[in-house]
């Protein structure tokens, strides 16, 4: 009888551990949100990343937006992806969206981040790229104007996307669309900005699926390695160029999703054909329709946990032109290569020194066991990505570019060698004293190595 009795206890101890797994399971769940707001101005202002424009905006083809993706993991950390149809956030920028999160919402800097689709046919930011525009007094006061009122929006949304945070479910899928085309030609003359079909690319489109528990799809985060180019200086309307048309194409065939997008390291890729606005629907329905294609799959489940850091280092520039050399270039029939240099004149007479390195912020987001975001800062070009996803896992890493702060490209060893726009002529637009160093594609991709398998480490066995 008392054997009897201890076997019926052992087996309601039993079945007490048992429920009480089975309630921590239950509560061991993701928390997502997600949330919109226009950030399309509402006054003319002049336009970001082509150098022949001369006037401001003239009108709106296509709504632009701040979106936001707020997860949050059973232990309750949490991190913000912001994606913007902007040319890119600068740092002061984002430091400045950064603080006032953490202020109202308590998230620490490394569990934001900020991302922009590098359109080319949205606002101007801030001081971003000011060497390539001729503003009037009233033109440079809405922009400043504007980029007060993108902050604001920007963390509107942030706290939009955490206020509508819910019980959800977080899969992980991978598509390919083909559209991007390395745009670096080889000629006998050095390299241009050309289409060039054997260059390297990369077709890769990450998708990141995130539903309520009953499985309806609330958000779909993805990527693509290519400029927002398809349309031209010759533009003068906003629009989010082929990734605003893909947002827009997977909202429509999803009411109630939000769609957003990264950017990947496609400094060095256009869209082709581009040009004509049919080419952005082309484009962008291509995109959407890789998104979809792996949406209606079952992904790679995400369970873990979340962690997320970011780190600043220093990256090295060239030893910097003489004065005489920038004497020289004052004289030069380029009107920005003469406006950079009185730029540089006017830090040196003032007893001021050349930079000889930049503060690089970098950030890596660890979704549970299965994927590592990493991101990049600056107009990355592909050959990061390639390296950084063979280095870390294909499967497994899935890095985006233009976070944080797009303030150079951020060219390869051997693109330094070779020369061209995205190793040397870009420097100008963006205000940099002269090209990078050698150095800074082993600075880069040794600190994300290390930042990544630092992140990862709670996640693996």
């Amino acid at each position: 009888m008392m054997a009897m009795l201890m076997h019926r206890e052992r087996i309601r101890n039993l079945a007490l551990i048992f429920l009480a797994a089975a309630a921590g399971l239950q509560g061991q769940q993701w928390k997502a949100g997600a949330a919109v707001v226009s950030i399309t101005p509402q006054m003319p202002v002049w336009m970001a990343g082509y150098g022949n424009r001369d006037k401001p905006s003239q009108g709106v083809a296509q709504e632009l937006h701040a979106k936001a993706l707020a997860i949050e993991d059973p232990s309750g950390s949490r991190v913000v992806i912001v994606t913007s149809d902007l040319i890119g956030f600068v740092n002061g920028v984002s430091e400045a969206i950064a603080c006032q999160a953490r202020e109202r919402f308590e998230l620490p800097r490394e569990r934001l981040v900020l991302s922009s689709s590098h359109t080319h046919t949205g606002p101007t930011l801030g001081n971003s790229l000011r060497v390539m525009y001729d503003f009037t007094p009233e033109q440079s006061k809405a922009v400043e104007d504007y980029t007060q009122y993108l902050q604001e929006q920007v963390v509107e949304v942030i706290g939009k996307a955490i206020a509508n945070l819910a019980p959800s479910r977080l899969t992980f899928h991978r598509g390919q669309a083909g559209f991007a085309m390395n745009r670096r030609q080889q000629t006998p003359d050095g390299v241009k900005l050309a289409m060039n079909p054997k260059g390297p690319v990369d077709h890769d489109v990450p998708v990141l699926r995130v539903s309520s528990m009953d499985g309806k799809p609330i958000a779909v985060l993805f990527s693509y390695a290519c400029h927002n180019t398809t349309l031209t200086g010759n533009h003068y309307e906003f629009h989010g160029d082929y990734a605003g048309e893909a947002q827009r194409r997977v909202e429509s065939a999803q009411p109630g999703v939000v769609a957003l997008f990264m950017m990947g390291c496609g400094a060095d890729a256009n869209p082709e054909p581009r040009g004509e606005m049919a080419h952005v629907e082309q484009h962008g329905e291509e995109l959407a329709a890789a998104v979809a294609g792996v949406m209606s799959s079952d992904g790679r489940s995400v369970d873990g946990d979340l962690r997320a850091e970011l780190i600043r280092f220093p990256i090295p520039l060239a030893p910097a032109p003489s004065r005489g050399e920038f004497e020289a270039r004052a004289k030069d029939p380029n009107r920005f290569v003469r406006r950079h240099a009185a730029e540089h004149l006017e830090l040196l007479a003032s007893g001021g020194r050349i930079p000889t390195d930049y503060s690089y912020p970098l950030q890596a987001v660890q979704l549970g066991g299965t994927v590592t975001l990493v991101a990049l800062a600056g107009e990355v070009v592909v050959g990061y990505a390639l390296q950084l996803k063979e280095r870390l896992g294909e499967e497994s890493t899935w890095p985006v570019a233009y976070a944080n702060d797009v303030f150079a490209y951020i060219p390869t060893k051997e693109i330094l060698s070779e020369g061209g726009y995205e190793a040397d002529r870009s420097q100008v637009y963006y205000g940099q004293p002269g090209p990078w160093a050698p150095a800074i594609e082993a600075t880069i991709l040794g600190k994300a190595v290390e930042l990544v398998k630092r992140v990862r480490a709670p996640n693996r066995p």
